[in-house]
């Protein structure tokens, strides 16, 4: 029963009931007083829960899918400002997740189902090129070129703000932020002088750069849900 998303309260609510009756860790007392009693209101207290939470706090409610719509986009802010360390697999893990407990909740709405989709693939491809940007900053050679102070790692730095802002408050606004602070970010590291040939396999700026405009591209991509928050383009002539 718990897993199907039908019927997973069901499951759920079954498994802690067997768990709480059956008292592994205490003696066994033959008491059937006591067993039909605590039995009968356990029954009680679950069935009061579960009209309580099928009336206050049914599970296919707006707020909840807006609640774990929300908690998808945080997964960036969790890959800009999370360990380095196994960050790649803990994304994706934790994206995933949090999809499938929402598109479960969301059976039989294929409009809401649709939206977490194109969130999910928005979230995973700037977080994603997030991550790998910060791990070829983490294995940058020592050199001035590639110093903190360096004004297009500033820029990265600015841009991450400006994502962290997006995804937490997606709106026009910030989605302009974002995109200058990327196209900011691009010149920065496209006028930056680098020691080595500019060749993608010898360049750390060149790949740098390569992950910018994905970012970018992923942005501007007109079948995104943030495609309905940039601004209305003039009309051809």
């Amino acid at each position: 029963l718990a897993s199907r998303p039908q019927w997973a309260g069901y499951g759920l609510g079954l498994l802690i009931f067997f768990s709480i009756g059956s008292v592994p860790d205490n003696l066994t007392v033959y008491n059937a007083y006591a067993f039909i009693n605590d039995y009968i209101g356990m029954i009680i207290g679950m069935l009061a829960c579960a009209a309580a939470g099928a009336i206050i706090l049914p599970p296919n409610s707006r707020w909840l899918w807006s609640r774990l719509e929300n908690n998808l986009r945080e997964q960036v802010v969790f890959a800009i400002s999370g360990k380095l360390r196994g960050l790649g697999s803990a994304f994706e893990s934790r994206t995933r997740d949090v999809l499938n407990q929402a598109y479960g909740l969301a059976a039989g709405k294929p409009e809401v189902q649709r939206n977490l989709l194109r969130w999910m693939f928005v979230v995973l491809e700037v977080g994603h090129a997030v991550i790998e940007l910060r791990r070829e900053q983490d294995v940058l050679p020592v050199h001035p070129a590639y110093a903190q102070s360096q004004p297009w790692r500033q820029a990265i730095r600015a841009m991450g703000r400006s994502l962290i802002r997006l995804f937490i408050q997606p709106n026009r606004a910030n989605l302009e932020r974002s995109l200058a602070a990327v196209d900011q970010a691009i010149y920065c590291v496209r006028d930056t002088d680098e020691p080595f040939a500019r060749h993608f396999d010898t360049s750390a700026l060149r790949r740098v750069q390569s992950y910018l405009h994905f970012i970018r591209s992923t942005l501007l991509d007109p079948q995104s849900p943030l495609a309905q928050l940039a601004p209305p383009r003039p009309p051809k002539d």
